[in-house]
């Protein structure tokens, strides 16, 4: 079984009172953690976006715009498709 902590929290009075008439007495609770789970996923999410891009203009800077390996991809795929189409 999960452990419960009882908090305290403060929220506006028009969003409070919205949520006793929308849900019931008895899911508030996990109405509201779940959209705090939901908020925290939505910012780890943005820091590791930050981060890569962070990561991705330091990788620029030591070595320069590198061209898109899709066209290469894209050959190396035709020519293993060729490969194989030979081999039947």
């Amino acid at each position: 079984m999960q452990q419960v902590t009882r908090v305290t929290i403060a929220l506006p009075r028009d969003l409070w009172e919205n949520i006793k008439k929308t849900v019931p007495a008895g899911k508030r609770s996990g109405l509201v953690a779940q959209a705090l789970e939901n908020e925290l996923r939505r910012r780890k999410r943005a820091e590791q976006f930050d981060n890569l891009r962070q990561h991705q203009e330091t990788m620029r800077q030591k070595y320069g715009v590198l061209p898109s390996s899709a066209d290469d991809i894209e050959q190396m795929r035709r020519e293993r498709d060729n490969e194989q189409s030979s081999l039947r």
